[in-house]
């Protein structure tokens, strides 16, 4: 068993280069700044006061991403409601760099923040911070299979709102095809 201890010096130095990373994560999975920003303070103390250990040979983004799953994890489980924390904020999907697009683009951040929190944080997880489907699975604590059904599911929600697809490309696209796709990929 891992003994519990305080991050040393790289690990915290670490901890604050993923800090925009893991603040884009908590608002995918929050819904809102405020509750992201909450939620981002109280995992990052967990962290740095040992509440769950680091242990050596972990990828380090693996764990302070999982760590801070889990953290969202144990405020659903306390909250009276938490079927209502399941929209997110559009501007948590902007590009970094601001929202000066225009055009087909800026209908993404509207339907992604449009998704149950599992396919949200799936598909940043992915698509957004380039982890592989099993790195995904271990930071969501679920298996790879539910990963892929969960990008596929959200997919197949986009595909089905972004009425400005060529159709043409997705004709008999559906949500079966999208996982089949996901399976070989993942």
């Amino acid at each position: 068993m891992a003994q519990t201890q305080r991050l040393g010096g790289s690990a915290r130095t670490k901890l604050i280069l993923l800090l925009p990373r893991l603040r884009r994560f908590a608002a995918i999975l929050a819904g809102n700044t405020e509750s992201a920003d909450a939620l981002l303070r109280l995992a990052c103390k967990n962290m740095l006061d040992g509440g769950r250990a680091f242990q050596q040979g972990t990828a380090f983004d693996l764990w302070a991403f999982g760590e801070l799953h889990g953290e969202w994890l144990a405020g659903l489980r306390s909250h009276n409601n938490p079927i209502s924390q399941g929209q997110g904020d559009p501007s948590a999907f902007l590009p970094a760099d601001g929202p000066g697009e225009t055009g087909k683009l800026q209908d993404i951040p509207e339907i992604l923040a449009k998704l149950p929190p599992q396919q949200r944080s799936a598909v940043l997880l992915i698509y957004g911070d380039g982890f592989s489907y099993d790195e995904a699975a271990q930071i969501l604590d679920a298996p790879s299979q539910t990963i892929v059904a969960r990008v596929s599911r959200a997919l197949g929600s986009f595909i089905e709102r972004a009425d400005w697809l060529d159709s043409t490309a997705l004709a008999g696209a559906s949500v079966e095809q999208l996982q089949q796709t996901n399976r070989q990929a993942g």
